[in-house]
């Protein structure tokens, strides 16, 4: 039996080929209203209201008007049709958006890519990997369900994504990536081995991956925490972070980790938002907390962290309390963020 999101693919196509015709519907409507307007304006300046032949074209304006209501009619209940299966598709994928490549490709990312090539060519020789770019309203229809559901529900946009290509069938290709899916935001590019598409694991913890040439250097990690930032940020924030270079690399590193939480790329960016104004070493326990304190959520953490952080002028001492306030919430049960808040009111916890 075919699956749910198959089911809603194929309804999707159909209904979208039916919002289609019906646009070209009203186009032709309108383009007959406006020629019989016309020609009712022109018989009707040369004559009379009462002549025979004006009459007959006024009766011909209020078919062609009642002929183009209908086919707007008709055109709002399939754009309603194909909104309901959107939002049902959107339900059944809420983070397959991790297909698509987020933020800009730059020259920068296509010297990562390059790096990545080059680092495997050992067992992928004739490996090429590149971006591609589908304009709104063209449709990749290749893959599988879930890849053409994607494609039909973001249609109206401009989608990237990383190809990856080889003959050889080896494990390689999946490692590889794996590999730009973890610098690139989680983004799962697609694999095809002798033109035959490959499934590829979605985003998980890093594993041991192959150095990349000119990116194991203080500035290539520097590099790589740019690239994963730019997915999620914008360029002023990236600039902003770019004056703490330690700072941007523990927010890369935070984003890394969040990519492993099946989060979608706007939560991530929501999440990285409410933390790039903290300092290093305060970034340096969220990271630590965000790992292995499961039972506090995102919103409890950060902000108990942007307050002892706006408090304390050191931000050792600050990274110190917030790991303390972890402690005593979680032995006394009082929430987080009122154990930070009595941190900064007395002396000590």
């Amino acid at each position: 039996m075919p699956s749910t999101i198959e089911t809603l693919e194929r309804e999707l196509g159909e209904a979208q080929a039916e919002r289609e015709k019906e646009e070209r519907s009203v186009l032709r409507a309108e383009n007959a209203h406006e020629a019989a307007c016309a020609a009712r304006d022109e018989s009707w300046s040369e004559g009379f209201a009462t002549d025979p032949e004006v009459e007959r074209l006024t009766t011909l304006v209020y078919q062609r008007r009642r002929e183009l209501y209908e086919a707007i009619d008709r055109l709002k209940a399939a754009e309603g049709k194909e909104r309901r299966i959107k939002s049902r598709l959107m339900y059944v994928l809420p983070a397959e958006r991790r297909r698509y490549l987020a933020g800009t490709v730059d020259q920068e990312f296509e010297g990562f890519l390059l790096a990545v090539r080059r680092a495997y060519e050992g067992s992928l020789p004739e490996v090429e990997v590149a971006v591609v770019t589908e304009k709104p309203g063209e449709v990749d229809l290749r893959g599988d369900a879930t890849w053409r559901a994607l494609e039909r529900l973001y249609s109206g946009t401009v989608r990237r994504w990383v190809e990856i290509r080889t003959d050889r069938p080896a494990p390689e290709a999946s490692r590889m990536a794996r590999q730009i899916g973890y610098y690139a935001g989680g983004h799962t590019p697609r694999a095809f081995v002798n033109g035959e598409e490959v499934r590829v694991s979605g985003p998980r913890a890093a594993e041991k991956f192959r150095p990349l040439p000119n990116f194991d250097t203080p500035e290539g990690r520097l590099a790589l925490a740019r690239i994963t930032a730019r997915r999620y940020l914008d360029e002023t924030s990236v600039g902003r972070l770019l004056k703490r270079p330690p700072t941007l690399i523990q927010v890369a590193e935070i984003a890394r980790l969040y990519q492993t939480m099946n989060l979608t790329v706007d939560e991530i960016r929501w999440r990285l938002e409410q933390l790039i104004s903290l300092r290093f070493e305060v970034l340096e326990a969220v990271y630590g907390l965000t790992g292995g304190r499961r039972r506090f959520s995102f919103y409890e953490i950060a902000r108990a962290a942007r307050l002892l952080d706006g408090h304390f002028p050191d931000a050792g001492i600050a990274a110190e309390v917030l790991t303390r306030a972890i402690d005593r919430a979680l032995e006394t049960g009082v929430p987080l963020v009122d154990v930070a808040y009595m941190s900064v009111t007395s002396e000590g916890l």
